[in-house]
């Protein structure tokens, strides 16, 4: 009987581990999910402090082509010094987010951007040498799209990795509802 008593509490007490360790184990789940959660705010505050940079940014760059098509080179290299310093903003603003985050798949996303508008930073210079020197711009010019690409492509990434904070706006709906039709 004392072993029968005995084995019925071993089993129990089996059994509560075994029930504790399923709640540690949403209990980290849910650390874990809290944790990105907040990366991808901390990480959605920066970029939305970035809105204006990132509307001048491409209110610079739209415009270079117009210039350099009306041989203003003066505009032009006024827009590479101001795509410049936004293009910094960018590496400048998210480091310091991303240097606080905990998710390294959150991190890196974020990091990209800051990377990518690096880069751009760079190509830009790059750029504005070219310019000074009067060599060639074309290779350099590339060299800005290429960045600017990436640019975009990190952003398109960050996005897919926080789609709770960059939620895609919703268009107009025409006709009747789907489930009408």
């Amino acid at each position: 009987m004392t072993a029968m008593a005995v084995l019925v509490l071993l089993a129990a007490a089996l059994l509560s581990g075994c029930s504790s360790s399923g709640s540690t184990d949403n209990a980290i789940r849910d650390r874990v999910a809290n944790a990105d959660t907040a990366d991808c705010a901390l990480g959605g505050q920066a970029v939305a402090g970035l809105r204006d940079t990132f509307r001048q940014l491409s209110e610079q760059l739209d415009g270079l082509g117009p210039a350099a098509t009306r041989g203003d080179l003066g505009d032009v290299k006024t827009r590479v010094t101001h795509g410049m310093q936004l293009s910094n903003q960018v590496s400048t603003t998210l480091n310091p987010a991303v240097d606080r985050m905990g998710s390294p798949l959150i991190g890196s996303a974020y990091r990209d951007v800051a990377n990518a508008g690096g880069l751009l930073h760079n190509s830009l210079s790059d750029f504005a040498t070219v310019l000074d020197n009067g060599n060639p711009a074309q290779p350099v010019a590339d060299s800005v799209t290429a960045a600017l690409t990436s640019l975009n492509g990190s952003m398109d990434r960050m996005r897919r990795t926080c789609p709770a904070v960059f939620a895609e706006p919703k268009g107009p709906q025409y006709g009747p509802p789907l489930s009408a039709r």
